[in-house]
């Protein structure tokens, strides 16, 4: 029951729920969305979440719609249940995309959904869940000058959130730019634009809800022919007392249809960074198709809980 509070304290920053926040510079009711903070996919997650940079699959609607350019026609998804799930927490993640692109046209769309269930309600012992859901539509343009390939990009975000009798709706939306030198790409990603804000209906109070505006600029190198990859992102959010999350993330292909991860992420909490360590595997038994899965452990700053996630994710390439 005390971890549904934990978990639910840190989706949900809304007065009438009791929540709280990190920051003092913004009303109650920033941080809306935090679930999509650490991102989307087991590559990406495996990799550190230091991903802005690297080439995707169907989830560069949220990682950088400028690199959709380029990308074959795609499917995938993902699935998690964020600090260890089970029964006692009742909270899953999951994601469904589809990407691709024609001639310098990149095309996609996907939904991101979590699901918090069975959260105890204060005095008459009942149960509540809560729902949270954003829709990507995206698409970017890409030009290609001597060796030099430069796209951008740009997605429009449907946000929905629904609990209790209390129900809201948002729009948002992010733009990115991707440089590819060849061996080196180099990536901006700008989330949620001008901070995004939408508001609660039939909650009582009807708050207004605040996305940040986050930046994120990312770089990626490939070695040894393909076989090794690196990327360093850096994450800046400044509202944070801690405004900068670097995040570093590896690849290695010691075969051609195996792929080992690992990568370390700063979150800043208002004592200072915590470090998360993540690790990840790749496997395409089939030449279109890939398995996806990601460990790392979640520190929660509201508690002293800290646990294991597992991350899955499948793609199927046409």
């Amino acid at each position: 029951m005390g971890l549904r509070f934990v978990v639910l304290l840190l989706l949900l920053p809304l007065p009438q729920f009791g929540a709280v926040t990190l920051s003092q510079q913004y009303p109650p009711g920033v941080d809306a969305a935090s679930q999509l903070r650490f991102g989307i996919g087991a590559r990406a997650l495996g990799m550190g979440s230091a991903f802005t940079a690297v080439t995707p699959g169907p989830e560069a609607v949220y990682w950088n719609p400028a690199s959709l350019a380029g990308i074959p026609l795609s499917v995938g998804g993902m699935y998690t249940e964020p600090f260890g799930g089970g029964e006692e927490l009742g909270y899953r993640v999951q994601f469904v995309g589809l990407a691709g692109s024609y001639e310098a046209l990149g095309y996609g769309v996907g939904w991101f959904n979590s699901h918090v269930s069975d959260i105890p309600l204060t005095g008459d012992g009942g149960t509540f869940d809560y729902d949270s859901s954003v829709f990507f539509l995206s698409l970017a343009l890409e030009e290609e000058k001597e060796g030099l390939s430069i796209s951008v990009g740009g997605s429009l975000k449907v946000y929905r959130e629904a609990m209790l009798e209390g129900r809201a709706l948002g729009f948002g939306y992010d733009i990115g730019v991707l440089v590819d030198l060849g061996g080196v790409r180099l990536s901006y990603c700008s989330q949620d634009v001008g901070m995004t804000r939408y508001r609660w209906e039939g909650t009582g109070q009807e708050p207004v809800v605040f996305v940040p505006w986050i930046h994120r600029f990312g770089i990626s190198a490939a070695f040894l022919e393909g076989m090794v990859s690196a990327s360093i992102d850096l994450v800046w959010e400044p509202r944070e007392l801690v405004p900068l999350s670097p995040r570093f993330g590896i690849e290695i292909s010691p075969v051609e249809w195996v792929s080992i991860r690992g990568g370390v992420r700063l979150d800043p909490f208002a004592d200072g960074y915590h470090t998360v360590f993540t690790l990840g595997l790749g496997v395409s038994p089939w030449e279109r198709f890939r398995l996806d899965y990601a460990f790392l452990i979640n520190p929660l700053p509201a508690s002293d809980i800290s646990t294991s996630t597992h991350v899955f994710s499948v793609e199927f390439e046409f």
